[in-house]
């Protein structure tokens, strides 16, 4: 609902008859759609999730999701060729419908700069802070996330007792969502300043580095709000790997 609600003249503000004041509209403001600027890329591969990308950065990449084989395009590029680059991944467990609290996306990190291979100027918080808006591109709109938390981990064995952040995708209690909540923030090498609560939902960006065995660098952030809305695109000829 737009401006607001005008009240009539009068020599003084008391003496207004509030009951007289007519009432605000109660319909909501339409959704504008409009064009999806990925339509193409969505044609083009059906396995195609979603369009990750970073403003002042070198990640600017489709998102692959094959449910049937999450390694596929671990070392093929979009056309499904050979690629050492790869593909960025959404993990199998993740899900944009319906949308699960958490979208964990893996990638590469090249000494190129290609993939993820860049994700780790995280490290430096006044990076950090000039690239805090993640966007993801989905079917159906644009989503917008925050960093919340930047931290070294790693992928541990199935015995360990401790915090594994690629094991957490759907937060349906409020002791899960703190359990994961509490842990980034705890990992974090520094405060970002973002909080979140339950009900929030979140992108985690994750890429292997070398501080230990399989380690992985760690970058998580809260959805903020909603972008664009585009509109519904036809889907035939799209080509698959199967």
């Amino acid at each position: 609902m737009s401006g607001e609600v005008p009240v009539a003249e009068t020599s003084s503000a008391e003496n207004v008859d509030d009951s007289q004041a007519p009432e605000e509209s109660l319909e909501e403001i339409p959704v504008v759609l409009t064009d999806n600027p990925y339509q193409d890329s969505f044609l083009a591969n059906a396995d195609m999730a979603a369009w990750l990308k970073i403003e002042g950065t070198k990640i600017d990449y489709p998102v692959m999701w094959t449910p049937r084989d999450e390694n596929y395009y671990l070392y093929r590029n979009f056309e499904g060729k050979d690629d050492n680059n790869g593909c960025l991944i959404l993990d199998t467990d993740s899900s944009l419908d319906p949308l699960t609290t958490n979208l964990i996306i893996h990638g590469h990190n090249m000494r190129s700069g290609a993939m993820f291979g860049t994700l780790t100027d995280y490290e430096k918080q006044d990076f950090a802070k000039e690239h805090n808006i993640i966007t993801l591109y989905t079917k159906e709109r644009e989503r917008r996330y925050e960093v919340i938390a930047v931290f070294r981990s790693q992928v541990y064995r199935k015995t360990d007792q401790v915090f594994k952040f690629y094991k957490f995708f759907q937060a349906d209690t409020q002791e899960e969502f703190d359990d994961f909540y509490q842990n980034i923030k705890a990992l974090s090498l520094y405060d970002t300043g973002v909080m979140a609560e339950f009900g929030d939902s979140f992108i985690t960006l994750s890429t292997c580095v070398y501080h230990v065995e399989q380690g992985r660098f760690v970058v998580v952030a809260k959805e903020i709000e909603t972008g664009d809305w585009y509109s519904p695109f036809s889907e035939t000829n799209n080509t698959n790997n199967d």
